[in-house]
């Protein structure tokens, strides 16, 4: 763990809410539903191989069977040419410089169903500061930070610009 990782660490662990103060109806529902519910036995093959922490493999599990994610891409790279919907997206850690560019040339991919995985958001200085600009884009209106992974939402009730810090 890089020293920018663990002041990070520090900084979730003082921000961070569980189900008290969250005051989102549909971030309520996700907390105790999906992330604070007892993780499944799945072996789901239709996501493909993460390099991440259990738990959160155990995570993206639970969101792709709570919310019937049948589509799944893992996008490596800007250069990826997809055109058809996914419910669930899953960006890699290893150049956070391309996260909005794949967000742009995506966006037309994205339901309101959709749900964005964005992993390793705060392993470098670099890998932040391009979380910050991601969930900040005025396209996404609803951000859940859970420190080892960042989540992207899109539903049609979401009316203004959320960003949740969500102890995991």
């Amino acid at each position: 763990m890089t020293r920018h990782a663990i002041i990070e660490y520090i900084k979730y662990s003082l921000r961070a809410k569980r189900l008290h103060g969250v005051h989102s109806p549909f971030v309520y529902s996700f907390s105790e539903e999906v992330l604070y519910a007892p993780a499944t036995k799945s072996t789901d093959t239709r996501l493909p191989k993460l390099d991440l922490p259990v738990k959160y493999v155990d995570l993206i599990l639970k969101i792709s069977e709570h919310y019937h994610c049948n589509n799944s891409l893992l996008l490596a790279s800007a250069t990826s040419d997809q055109h058809q919907q996914f419910d669930l997206t899953i960006f890699t850690e290893s150049n956070p410089g391309t996260w909005l560019q794949l967000f742009n040339k995506h966006f037309k991919s994205i339901t309101t169903e959709s749900v964005i995985i964005v992993p390793a958001i705060h392993s470098t200085k670099r890998h932040t500061a391009k979380w910050r600009r991601l969930y900040t884009h005025p396209k996404i209106l609803l951000s859940i930070d859970v420190y080892g992974i960042g989540l992207i939402f899109f539903r049609k009730e979401f009316k203004e610009q959320q960003h949740f810090i969500l102890k995991y």
